[in-house]
């Protein structure tokens, strides 16, 4: 198929006699035994836990899938680097005896993993994380290994493993005491699993729980997230490492820089089948991204920048694929220049003397794609979400080529938005800055996005010091069409004033600069691994944790944003989803077209500035597909609970303070719409506690406080007949 070849490799002996390895055939079923059920299995009960909702907050319904509980015993052998065997056959090692030790007197917490290697690694962490929350020492789980038993230290560094996790305060054992009766519970029940093993059970010395994956409040993966990452650093293989690291050797050779990336592309047969039905479906919370941009993935990569002069390894599962969608791929894939490598290529993986078992090539291609520089995947498959969690984590290259969301998101939603804001040196000294430090704190403290700064100005400024020193990422960037820009916005027949009172921006060139600095972002490379970008103006604020999976299905083709004060269109660009292959697309056309109006940036109907430009150049792609009002509440609105993102639109907080104490507002009736009608006293109470150093804020909450306890009354009469607002 024209794959990249490179000079033979010998496996070593060890690899050759290993036990996770079987007889086989080099042939395409030979070599690639069939995982693809099991993955679509773990794909599927993402979905289907999207549209179930469990009888209790701490129980997801249960899986119908085995677990290691009751296996047989099954001892794979040796094998690995020195430092890494972590056998069980011939005597105990350190984590084993250890445990023993260590269990005696504790409170302990067993529990079962399920499915393939991918579904028990959530097991694992699922279980740590139970065991962390209700304060107990966890046992380490049996695994399945093809369908056979297996002690944890078996396929994992069990040492390593123990040690990592010693630090994040969680005591681990490899066995209970000898004699242990461990008292059973049932997490797919359907009762508060977790309030009885905090209150019924509190007492009982060891308890045994059923697999936990998908069966934990999502908010237990935040709380733990230290852990959780801890976890998946501390999960080491042991007696496939040698492997791992043959593997990587060869790939490493192929490239000067000793770099290679990894694309999973799922073509498996059955994954196919599956996707063709979930197509079918009329109802419920279907995925919409299950095969997208497999046959036209070259394509995708490119949009994403993955790297063309690094070696790709191309994984298509260890099943019966498609043949032909997997040759439109690889064609795909080398129109765009990739140097594709087969996993059939590698050393001590296929050939006619060895192929690994169905397990140990997974395990195998996941550690392989943890090392890789850049690492592509499908966002619906377990073992790629997973993938992608950990590396981002980690801060390393991750995307996915099939669009969309990711829903492991919705169980565990440790997958940080990334979230983008534009600061101009125009806006120094003014309330500009106390707004932008609750933005970047709410967001930080409540949003758990990665934040980003379009910075242009000093970096000498209290405000370029003061975010230095928060966890954001600071992109010093000048646009290079700032003069042309400036020169189209002295074009037109509308005067100055005329303009100013389209909008404030005209007040200023660096306003204008400002505004529009936002049009670059696909430009950025650091957002080349993203799907989705959140973009927001400085004057928001954050008051739930930002999960691109709860912005619900189908996301934006291009970009998305919200109603302003009324339910029409134009659409306010305060808050902007962006889908970004799609924007990057149509940047350079974009800012020509903008450049060339000459209608000194009014764009009519579709309103002033920057938000005329997005509304009438992506008119066909966001008219009618508003986002809900819950990502961009405005604050002069009625007050919603729902609220993630509160928009503090027109009026600030200094304009509402003058409105309470003379009456006046310079943005016509929006304050008396605030004040008396919308949500302003009741967000304004929970803003201060992110700028307690702005005492406008302060003054705002104090006169709002007193106004509806009716102790005190604004001294001029500009007050409406219906107060029940505030």
């Amino acid at each position: 198929m024209g794959l990249l070849r490179p000079s033979p490799y010998d496996a070593s002996a060890a690899e050759k006699g290993s036990p996770w390895a079987r007889r086989g055939s080099a042939g395409s079923d030979g070599t690639r035994t069939c995982a693809a059920l099991a993955l679509l299995a773990a794909a599927a009960l993402l979905w289907v836990g999207l549209q179930w909702e469990p009888a209790y907050s701490s129980v997801v319904h249960p899986l119908r899938t085995a677990d290691s509980s009751g296996s047989a015993r099954w001892v794979p052998g040796r094998g690995g680097r020195d430092g890494h065997r972590s056998s069980f056959r011939g005597g105990q090692n350190t984590a084993q005896a250890q445990g023993h030790a260590l269990g005696q007197g504790k409170r302990l917490l067993s529990f079962a993993a399920c499915g393939d290697a991918a579904m028990q690694r959530v097991a694992i962490l699922s279980g740590l994380v139970l065991a962390a929350e209700v304060n107990r020492t966890a046992v380490l789980p049996r695994l399945l290994v093809d369908g056979r038993g297996a002690e944890f230290g078996d396929v994992y560094n069990a040492d390593m493993f123990v040690a990592g996790l010693r630090g994040q305060g969680l005591q681990v054992v490899a066995h209970p005491p000898d004699g242990s009766q461990p008292e059973q519970l049932e997490l797919g029940a359907h009762y508060d699993a977790m309030a009885s093993l905090q209150r019924t059970y509190a007492s009982v010395q060891h308890i045994s729980v059923s697999c936990p994956a998908f069966r934990l409040p999502p908010d237990l993966f935040v709380k733990h997230e230290r852990l959780v990452f801890a976890a998946t650093k501390a999960l080491q293989l042991g007696t496939l490492l040698d492997t791992v690291l043959g593997a990587q050797q060869y790939m490493q050779r192929l490239s000067a820089g000793g770099l290679y990336n990894v694309l999973y592309l799922h073509a498996e047969q059955d994954w196919v089948q599956q996707c063709a039905r979930w197509e079918r479906a009329t109802r419920g919370g279907r995925p919409d991204n299950c095969m997208n941009n497999t046959d036209t993935v070259g394509k995708n990569l490119q949009v994403h920048n993955v790297d063309t002069q690094v070696p790709l390894l191309l994984l298509t599962g260890q099943g019966s694929v498609d043949q032909e969608l997997v040759g439109s791929a690889i064609v795909s894939l080398q129109n765009e220049g990739y140097k594709v490598v087969g996993w059939g290529d590698l050393p001590g993986v296929a050939g006619v003397a060895t192929v690994l078992t169905r397990d140990a090539a997974a395990l195998v291609q996941y550690y392989l794609a943890l090392g890789a520089h850049q690492f592509a995947g499908n966002s619906v498959a377990l073992a790629d979400a997973l993938l992608i969690m950990e590396r981002w984590n980690a801060g390393r290259y991750a995307t996915y080529y099939n669009g969309g969301n990711i829903p492991l998101e919705a169980h565990i939603p440790l997958f940080p938005m990334p979230w983008v804001f534009t600061y101009n040196d125009w806006s120094a000294g003014t309330e500009y800055d106390w707004m932008v430090q609750a933005a970047v704190t709410s967001a930080i403290e409540v949003g758990r996005v990665k934040p980003h700064c379009m910075f242009t100005g000093s970096t000498e400024s209290p405000m370029y010091r003061w975010l230095a020193g928060k966890d954001i990422t600071l992109i010093l960037h000048t646009p290079e069409w700032k003069d042309a820009l400036i020169r189209e916005s002295m074009t037109g027949d509308v005067n100055i004033q005329a303009r100013k009172r389209q909008s404030h921006l005209y007040k200023n060139v660096g306003a204008i600069v400002g505004a529009y600095l936002r049009i670059d972002i696909p430009k950025l490379p650091h957002f080349d691994q993203y799907n989705y970008v959140l973009f927001t103006d400085c004057d928001v604020y954050f008051r739930k944790h930002m999960k691109l999976i709860d912005w619900g299905s189908p996301l934006p083709s291009a970009i998305g944003m919200g109603y302003e004060r009324y339910d029409w269109f134009p659409y306010n660009n305060g808050v902007m989803l962006w889908n970004m292959p799609y924007m990057k697309k149509t940047n350079a056309d974009f800012i020509k077209w903008i450049l060339s109006q000459h209608n000194g940036l009014y764009y009519g109907r579709y309103t002033a500035v920057d938000q005329g430009a997005f509304n009438q150049y992506y008119e066909d792609q966001v008219k009618g597909k508003p986002i809900s009002r819950k990502f961009n509440a405005m604050i002069y609105l009625e007050f919603r609970d729902d609220a993630r993102i509160v928009h503090l639109h027109g009026p600030k907080m200094n304009h509402y303070l003058e409105y309470l104490r003379t009456g006046n507002c310079q943005f016509g009736d929006l304050c008396t719409w605030g004040v008396y009608k919308g949500g302003l006293c009741k967000y304004a109470a929970e803003y201060r506690r992110y700028v307690p150093d702005w005492q406008v804020v302060h003054h705002v909450h104090r006169l709002c406080s007193n106004l509806v306890a009716g102790t005190w009354h604004p001294p001029h009469k500009n007050v409406p007949q219906n107060t029940c607002g505030a």
